[in-house]
């Protein structure tokens, strides 16, 4: 009876550890699982506002695969370019250089909202002002108005939901306009 008592409690004690590591493993898989698709969804929904912002993409019906209605019409940048209204809607911009930086992100595998912390740059915009609007753009900002305009930086919260079982984008609030340089 001592015998298998202690044999036993040998092959509890075992299998109590087999199943902890084997759920801090699920745990760790599906937390990077969370966060490789919401780093994806940010960084190819981000690029797609700034096409809409600049005008490079025409169709702002795009941003749905990315965003809720409701972050849409709360963001002034996107509100703005879709009433024409945007700095860069006297250029034709050729090309761009976007780069969202993460500097936090974090999510639980059983939730289904997740936030991030990410830094949006433009270093480099590609385009000329619109031949049409030459003119009446250098008359009223000068020569050097035929570039484009830089893109700010600024320091984004965003908020991430998912619905159906895809993750969106829920929000994007501005932390801070022109951040440190890094």
């Amino acid at each position: 009876m001592k015998y298998l008592r202690r044999f036993l409690w040998f092959v509890t004690v075992r299998l109590f550890g087999a199943c902890v590591i084997g759920a801090i493993l699920v745990v760790a898989f599906y937390t990077a699982m969370n966060i490789t698709n919401i780093t994806v969804l940010a960084k190819d929904g981000m690029l797609a506002r700034a096409q809409v912002i600049l005008g490079v993409e025409d169709d702002p019906n795009m941003l749905a695969k990315f965003f809720t209605l409701e972050c849409l019409t709360r963001d002034a940048r996107v509100g703005v370019a879709l009433a024409g209204e945007s700095p860069y809607a006297d250029y034709d911009i050729r090309g761009m250089d976007h780069r969202l930086n993460f500097e936090w992100m974090w999510t639980w595998p059983w939730d289904n909202t997740a936030s991030a912390t990410a830094v949006e740059r433009m270093p480099m915009i590609d385009g000329r002002v619109k031949s049409a609007r030459r003119e009446a753009v250098v008359e009223t900002r000068g020569e050097s108005a035929v570039t484009p305009p830089p893109w700010n930086p600024v320091r984004y919260r965003i908020t991430f939901s998912r619905e159906n079982g895809r993750w969106i984008i829920s929000a994007v609030n501005a932390a801070e306009d022109q951040p440190s340089p890094e």
